[in-house]
C-alpha cells in the first residue's frame, strides 16, 4: 500500500500529513511524537510517497522516531546545508520504504503552474519565534494537505517511473530497502559499479 506524506517544521511546532490513497483517508498528526510512532509501527512496510523526501521528509520522519529534534535536524540541513544521512548514523539502521517522486530539478510549485493547479502558499511565516496558533496550525495542515495532494497528482503523471523501480527490484531480488535510491544508484548496484 502506498502513503504519500509533507512534513512541516517550524522552531516549537511540527507536522505532518498522511493520505493513503487506497482507502482514502487523511491523517494529520501535530507535534505528537507517540502518536507519529504509532502510526510508524503501523505501517512501516508500506511504501512511503513524498515530494523530495529523500533528502527532508525522511529525515525529519526519522528524526522524531528517534526522538530528535526535528527543527535542529530541518536547520542543518536547511541553513548548514547538511545531508540528512550526515546527521544521525541511525537513520541507516531504520526501515522506511521511502519513494521520491521528484525526479527534476522543479519544485512541487512549479510542477503545479505546470499542471495548471492553483498554487497554495501557507500565509504562516516558517521564521515564527513561538509555538503556532490553533488559527495557524489548521491553515498549515491545509497548505500541507494541498502539498501531498499535489503531489498524488505528479506521481500518477509520473507512475511508471514508479513502476519501473519496483520491477527492478523484482526483477533482480534486491532488498525493498532499494526502493528509495536513485535510478542511478540502482542502476550501479545491478551493474555491480
Amino acid at each position: 500500500m502506498l502513503i504519500f506524506y509533507d512534513f512541516e517544521v517550524f522552531k516549537f511546532d511540527w507536522l505532518v500529513v498522511f493520505i493513503i490513497p487506497e482507502t482514502r483517508s487523511k491523517i494529520a498528526i501535530v507535534n505528537d511524537s507517540e502518536k507519529l510512532k504509532s502510526f510508524y509501527d503501523t505501517h512501516k512496510d508500506f511504501i512511503f510517497l513524498g515530494y523530495n523526501s529523500r533528502s527532508y521528509d525522511s529525515y525529519i520522519f526519522k528524526s522524531i522516531l528517534l526522538d530528535m529534534t526535528p527543527y535542529l535536524v530541518s536547520t542543518q540541513m536547511i541553513n548548514e546545508g547538511k545531508k540528512g544521512w550526515e546527521l544521525n548514523k541511525n537513520f541507516y539502521k531504520m526501515q522506511l520504504y521511502n519513494f521520491d517522486v521528484m525526479t527534476s530539478q522543479h519544485s512541487l510549485k512549479e510542477l503545479e503552474g505546470f499542471m495548471g493547479n492553483n498554487i497554495k502558499e501557507s500565509s504562516v511565516s516558517f521564521d515564527i519565534d513561538r509555538e503556532l496558533t490553533e488559527f495557524e496550525l489548521q491553515e498549515v495542515i491545509e497548505y500541507c494537505t494541498h502539498d501531498v495532494e499535489q503531489t498524488i497528482k505528479v506521481f500518477l503523471k509520473r507512475k511508471k517511473d514508479f513502476d519501473s523501480h519496483l520491477e527492478l527490484l523484482k526483477t533482480f531480488k534486491l532488498p525493498m530497502a532499494y526502493i528509495s535510491k536513485t535510478q542511478t544508484q540502482l542502476a550501479a548496484i545491478i551493474l555491480k559499479a
